[in-house]
């Protein structure tokens, strides 16, 4: 799932506990030192219980299998385990200005995405992100890899905006010193009519294979 954000000053925000979630697919079998993290569970995940199993995910397998990279022996999580209420992923943060005047806490350590901070209450994702990528890290020391598919996991992960310019090019992991990430598309985008940059999408994918 990707959407576009608008960062609305909103005041009716359902608490995260009444959020639908969705934890990540662990590989099943050897791990192949691949990590893919997209952004936050839609409703065909929240129905079936695994992350990118709907549009988005059938064409991420596809393209996956024209890499050369088993599904089955990745690690596929999201940025965010709780979908969204409307699919919107800019529920997860808010102005500066609109948490001041709601009383709400935000993560000023995760530094800003666009124009907004994330909302302290969910800045536990990003920390259970950081847990799981530690834990298996140990498992694989010597080669591993991280694919940011969308705008959102390549700031959770490497605390930086501004995808289009960063595409396909290697960026340190913030939250696993020594890892890189390799920014890319969310397939949506794809999906979206962007079916000529699908090869590029694809060599993206061929270069995370190559790192390990």
């Amino acid at each position: 799932m990707q959407q576009t954000f608008s960062f609305q000053d909103r005041t009716e925000i359902p608490p995260v506990n009444a959020l639908s979630k969705v934890d990540y697919d662990f590989p099943s079998g050897e791990w192949n030192g691949i990590v893919l993290v997209g952004e936050a569970p839609g409703a065909e995940e929240v129905r079936l219980g695994h992350p990118f199993v709907g549009r988005s995910g059938q064409l991420l397998d596809k393209m996956l299998k024209q890499a050369g990279i088993e599904r089955s022996r990745c690690l596929v999580a999201n940025v965010f385990r709780f979908q969204p209420p409307g699919n919107k992923v800019d529920h997860f943060f808010i102005s500066r200005r609109a948490a001041k005047q709601q009383g709400i806490g935000i993560a000023e350590e995760l530094g800003t995405f666009s124009s907004a901070l994330c909302r302290a209450e969910f800045a536990k994702e990003i920390e259970h992100l950081r847990s799981i990528l530690g834990k298996m890290k140990k498992n694989r020391p010597e080669k591993m890899i991280i694919v940011a598919l969308g705008r959102t996991p390549l700031w959770a992960l490497t605390g930086e905006n501004g995808l289009l310019d960063k595409i396909g090019k290697p960026r340190p992991c913030r939250l696993l010193p020594g890892v890189n990430v390799i920014p890319t598309f969310h397939p949506s985008f794809i999906l979206r009519g962007n079916w000529g940059r699908q090869e590029e999408w694809l060599g993206h994918l061929r270069a995370a294979e190559a790192q390990v």
